[in-house]
C-alpha cells in the first residue's frame, strides 16, 4: 500500500482514529507543487485546521479562514476614473532650460517647462544623478523654441549617437558653448 505520514495540524490528528500511526494512504492527500507532489496533511487534518483558523478578538472568535474573490462578489474601484485629453501645450511660453550631469559633465539635458517649472524639472532630473542647472532662455513659444534646438543639435543627440535607453532631450557635448551658440541663433532669428 502506498502511503505517506501526515503532519497533522498543530498536533492534532482527524485521521488519528482511521491512522493510529498517521501513515495516511496518498489518494486521501490533496495535490501541491511540493517535493512529493502532496500537501504536508491529509484531506481531513486540512480541513480541521482550516476550519481552525481563528483569531480572538475581543473575547470573540472570528473565523478568518482564506476567502476567494469570487465569495465577495465583484470588485468596484475605488474612484472612477476620467481621461482627459490634452491636445497641445497649455501655456505657450516658458522656458527652454540646460542642465548638466555634474558627474559626467558631457551630459546635457535640454528642455522645455512651463513658467514655474524650473524647479520641478531639476528635482526630477536628480533622481537620476546630479545635475545643475546651467542656462534657461525664456520663450513666447518655448515648445517650438525646444524642437528648434533640438533640429539643431540632432548629431549631439544621445539617441542618435547609438544610445537606444535613454530620452529625446539628452545631448553629448564636450562644452556648453555649443549649445548656447544654439539658442542664441534661434534667438537673434527671432529678433529679425
Amino acid at each position: 500500500m502506498n502511503v505517506k505520514r501526515c503532519s497533522g495540524y498543530k498536533g492534532h490528528w482527524e485521521c488519528g482514529d482511521d491512522y493510529p500511526d498517521h501513515m495516511v494512504p496518498r489518494e486521501k492527500f490533496n495535490k501541491r507543487p511540493h517535493h512529493d507532489g502532496l500537501q504536508a496533511a491529509c484531506k481531513k487534518c486540512h480541513r480541521y485546521g482550516a476550519a481552525a483558523v481563528r483569531l480572538k478578538n475581543n473575547n470573540k472568535l472570528v473565523d478568518i479562514t482564506t476567502r476567494f474573490k469570487s465569495e465577495y462578489g465583484p470588485s468596484k474601484p475605488m474612484t472612477k476614473r476620467e481621461t482627459v485629453h490634452v491636445e497641445g501645450e497649455v501655456v505657450p511660453q516658458g522656458w527652454v532650460y540646460v542642465i548638466r550631469n555634474t558627474e559626467t559633465p558631457w551630459l546635457f539635458k535640454i528642455g522645455k517647462t512651463y513658467p514655474d517649472g524650473i524647479q520641478s524639472r531639476l528635482s526630477e532630473a536628480r533622481r537620476w544623478g546630479c545635475f545643475k542647472l546651467e542656462e534657461k532662455y525664456w520663450f513666447e513659444d518655448a515648445l517650438k523654441a525646444e524642437k528648434e534646438v533640438h533640429a539643431m543639435l540632432r548629431e549631439h543627440n544621445m539617441r542618435n549617437l547609438g544610445f537606444e535607453d535613454c530620452g529625446t532631450e539628452l545631448f553629448k557635448c564636450w562644452n556648453i558653448g555649443t549649445i548656447t551658440d544654439a539658442i542664441n541663433k534661434i534667438i537673434r532669428k527671432r529678433v529679425a
